[in-house]
């Protein structure tokens, strides 16, 4: 050490020789300027996996209850405390355990100190005898930890190596985030490199954010802002159903629902630990929770959470602004949230306008993008002037003003429980930053809904959904597209708002005042300057003189909205949106071409870090992709799967479904396919659920719902070229016939509003009753037989017209059956597309239909199996042979293992002769050729 810190020596002194020749110096040091680590206690949940452990747990916390279980303090209060106790069980039971464990070896060392001393003092046989002998017994110990840290760690890797999931995730991150903050500007300017001023700058910084106001809002100026605003509310029985107390049946859902290996908050309590108690702890969690009420509230401590700051991709890490707060809250309050977000999910749809689609069921960002798609076509072919302005937030959800909220909630017709639940989430909570591994002080919260809080989005959206957005749809100043059944200004996937105005002199500003009525009642702000507008067909003078009212970042060719590239230009969308994927992924793969990736590994990695990109583009983006696109997906994922060599098995036997007998492999092209036909479903749903089917609607001549049962062109329904109708119908008249996935004729085939029978055009044909928009032929037939006139029309006697026209469709349908007979049941296609409401998950099970109808067959390495081991095995065994490929075995290698034998993917010595003239054909073990 130089002589210039010899000061920073605390003490010094030689260890014992153990396992090497040398003995080590241990040196303690004192570094003046280095910040005391803080640590927040966590449950070790190693103690929960030992039998013993959980029995002396499950007794300590019966005991505490039925101590302290006496009705002289409340139920929140009883809950909190008993985390005390038994944060005080834990700790002791793990200090026991690890003193048990250092024990011997601590005697050890003792013991090797003292014959070390004895054997320098007076060398002799017995005393270097007796301190091998002591060093042989630690070094052994020593080995059996080693010994078991690495089977727990082979454990792991032998389990969850090259599957999906985080130890993949892991190994494919380029580099680790770092949460270390080295230096921090100041609000003077300067940069700070101390520890303690950063905690600081960070603490000043959050407390103006999360105290945006000494006082809440002014109770008449929210009544007059609201009076003008909701205009739907829930009913008195929708009221009464949230109100009731939780159960112990939503416990257990919530807990099934809430993900495990998450930081838990304040309190150190992990899922694992309610889960593993649940039936002890499960009656003392849900009274705690049906305590609250108006004159009950949690105790500080419940409330409190811990902020973990990330710093947010490409953005300067100098600014306290470009971090992310994650609030670390307490499992126990989290499981409040999740059952509270749970009840209220189901009267959501009912509750929000179509508008905002984000965290809402039924609704994704694909409705949004669909809808701006389209308005950016419908202004390109008729020349409206139309202006796109996608809205920034700043810091949306760190600025709601909770007054507010629970005024919003309370307009809405929710009941006092549920206020009172939500109230009391809200009721005084504090935080503590983790900066650095150290925490500051702790930090009121008054405003904001806390990321990490699974209620947060829900609350969030209402917030801004019924006061703020709703006034923009009343608002005649601000003018958006006029569509047939909506006036299309607005749309928000949570905070992400696009507005699409005509008339941007008069609607530009009527918003902005909108904006700031809604910002002084609920903290709302928006950053002018981040805010993209693009203007499509709107005149040059007016353009330039909304630049220069208006401080938007004005962009000439896109947008970008919810992650896409929105141009005014839509021949640029494939440009803009699907090749800078495809060159990410081309990089990706290239950074991911490392050798500890196995072959089953290499496929996980497209599975769950290339898919989910491509699903989304896919979905929100539903343009003509060309074929050289999937071929060149194709080459990139056989390169990477076979690590740059030659294919051993066809990429089709790869994309085959697992219990069909290939891999699973994501077949790219199939996906596109199934992203398409999933906007049939949207198409048939009378009356349109989506606000972008009406949309589509004025550029078809038959009704939407009935385009894709049509026989006639897809020129023909769809005259115009239009950049999502036109590569769906095109995709759908070719995998329709070529996957048999709706044969011809369909039971939904239309006889009104059909092309190929005018009479069918004409107004009240038959005057029949039907759902929907069309009559089908589904409507008018039983088991494949037209229904006699009599009970098509059975309110009066048919007039001779009406019998006319009866011929005539009897004559339609004869000719739809001339050549195919009639099919009386939907096809499974058909039954999911006219499901309504849709089924969960219909993308996967489209995609599942599309496989099935791909490969009907067995794959073509069967044959061969049954030509070399006759008898031939029946499908059925087949199949059970494939399941147990895969589930023989929990490890990855076995399993790869076995489908390389399964599918031949080894190199016989057959194979090898006729690959190499002069190898012999004979095996290695019996010798014989074949």
């Amino acid at each position: 050490m130089s002589y210039h810190t010899l000061h920073l020596i605390r003490t010094v002194s030689i260890g014992s020789i153990t396992w090497s020749d040398h003995a080590p110096v241990l040196m303690d040091l004192g570094v003046p300027d280095l910040p005391p680590r803080q640590y927040q206690w966590r449950l070790n949940e190693s103690l929960l996996k030992d039998v013993v452990h959980r029995e002396y747990l499950t007794e300590a916390i019966t005991h505490y209850f039925d101590e302290n279980d006496n009705g002289e303090v409340t139920d929140p209060l009883l809950w909190e405390a008993h985390k005390s106790v038994l944060r005080g069980q834990l700790i002791q039971l793990g200090a026991r355990c690890k003193r048990d464990r250092g024990d011997k070896i601590q005697s050890l060392l003792a013991d090797i100190q003292t014959f070390e001393t004895l054997h320098k003092t007076t060398p002799s046989a017995e005393h270097y005898s007796a301190l091998s002998s002591l060093r042989s017994e630690l070094r052994e110990l020593l080995h059996h930890h080693a010994c078991r840290s690495l089977l727990l760690t082979k454990r792991s890797y032998y389990l969850h190596g090259n599957k999906c999931g985080k130890l993949l995730a892991r190994a494919l991150r380029q580099k680790y985030q770092s949460t270390y903050i080295p230096k921090l500007r100041r609000s003077d300017g300067s940069v700070t490199h101390l520890n303690d001023e950063i905690i600081a700058e960070f603490h000043t910084y959050y407390h103006s954010l999360y105290n945006l106001r000494d006082s809440p809002p002014p109770a008449k100026l929210m009544a007059d802002y609201l009076a003008k605003a909701l205009d739907v509310a829930i009913s008195p029985d929708q009221a009464e159903a949230l109100d009731v107390p939780f159960t112990s049946e939503e416990l257990a859902e919530a807990l099934k629902a809430t993900p495990t290996g998450k930081s838990p908050g304040p309190d150190g309590f992990s899922i694992g630990y309610y889960r593993t108690f649940l039936k002890t702890l499960g009656p003392y969690l849900l009274r705690s929770f049906n305590a609250i009420d108006e004159g009950t509230s949690f105790p500080a401590e419940a409330l409190r959470a811990t902020i973990s700051l990330i710093p947010k991709p490409g953005k300067d890490p100098l600014s306290c602004s470009n971090y992310r707060p994650i609030s670390l809250i307490n499992n126990d309050i989290k499981l409040m949230a999740k059952m509270l977000a749970r009840r209220l999910n189901p009267i959501l749809p009912s509750l929000i306008h179509p508008d905002q689609v984000g965290f809402v069921p039924l609704r994704g960002a694909r409705d949004n993008t669909l809808r701006a798609i389209n308005l950016l076509h419908i202004s390109r072919v008729s020349s409206t002037p139309l202006l796109f302005l996608s809205v920034d937030a700043e810091k949306a959800f760190d600025r709601v003003d909770w007054s507010f909220l629970i005024t919003v909630l309370a307009k809405l017709g929710l009941g006092p429980r549920w206020l009172a639940w939500v109230s009391a989430l809200y009721s005084n909570p504090t935080a503590l930053l983790r900066v650095n591994g150290s925490l500051s002080s702790p930090l009121s919260v008054r405003n904001g809904t806390r990321q990490g809080c699974p209620l947060s989005p829900i609350l969030f959206i209402i917030t801004l959904e019924e006061p703020f957005l709703q006034r923009l749809r009343d608002n005649e100043c601000i003018r958006g597209y006029n569509g047939p059944l909506h006036e299309y200004k607005v749309s928000a996937f949570a905070d992400d708002v696009l507005l699409t105005i005509i008339d941007p002199l008069q609607s530009l500003p009527a918003f902005l005042r909108e904006v700031h009525l809604y910002a002084a009642v609920s903290n709302f702000k928006i950053n002018t300057t981040k805010c993209e507008a693009i203007g499509v067909d709107i005149p040059d003078a007016t353009r330039l003189q909304i630049r220069s009212l208006f401080p938007f970042s004005w962009q000439s060719e896109a947008i970008t909205y919810l992650g896409l590239r929105l141009p005014s230009d839509l021949t640029l969308l494939y440009t803009l949106n699907y090749e800078p994927l495809l060159h990410r992924v081309r990089s990706d793969l290239q950074a991911w071409d490392k050798p500890h990736f196995s072959w089953f590994g290499r496929i996980n990695i497209i599975k769950m870090s290339i898919l989910p990109k491509f699903l989304y583009l896919f979905q929100t983006l539903p343009i003509h992709v060309t074929p050289s696109f999937f071929n060149t997906l194709r080459s990139l994922f056989g390169k990477f799967i076979w690590a740059d060599k030659r294919p051993r098995l066809a990429f089709r036997l790869l994309t085959r479904p697992k219990h069909r007998g290939g891999l699973s492999t994501p077949h790219m092209e199939y996906y596109y396919v199934a992203a398409l036909l999933l906007r049939l479903s949207d198409w048939s749903m009378s009356p349109p659920h989506k606000l972008w089917v009406p949309l589509e609607q004025k550029f078809l001549q038959v009704p939407i719902g009935s385009a894709p049962w049509q026989t006639v062109s897809h020129t023909t329904i769809c005259p115009t070229p239009h950049p999502t109708i036109s590569p769906t119908l095109r995709l759908w008249r070719r995998y329709r016939h070529r996957l048999d996935l709706s044969p011809l004729p369909s039971p939904l085939t239309p006889i009104t509003s059909n092309p190929d029978f005018l009479p069918g055009r004409q107004p009240s044909f038959l005057d029949i009753d039907y759902d929907g928009p069309y009559l089908t032929i589904q409507t008018c037939t039983v088991e494949g037989t037209l229904l006699p006139l009599e009970q098509l029309v059975p309110q009066r006697k048919p007039s001779p017209m009406e019998a006319y026209r009866y011929l005539q469709l009897k004559h339609f349908c004869s000719s739809l059956t001339a050549h195919q007979p009639y099919r009386p049941t939907l096809s499974p296609f058909e039954s999911l597309c006219t499901q309504d409401p849709p089924p969960p998950h219909l993308l996967s099970l489209i995609y599942a239909l599309l496989m099935a109808a791909e490969y009907p067959d067995l794959p073509s390495y069967t044959t061969k199996w049954e030509a070399e081991t006759p008898p031939p095995l029946t499908e059925r065994a087949w199949l059970d042979i494939f399941h147990i490929t895969f589930h023989s075995s929990r490890d990855l290698k076995v399993q790869e293992m076995n489908y390389k034998l399964l599918s031949r993917w080894y190199l016989t010595p057959n194979r090898l002769a006729l690959m190499h003239p002069g190898v012999s054909p004979d095996c290695w073990r019996c010798g014989l050729s074949k």
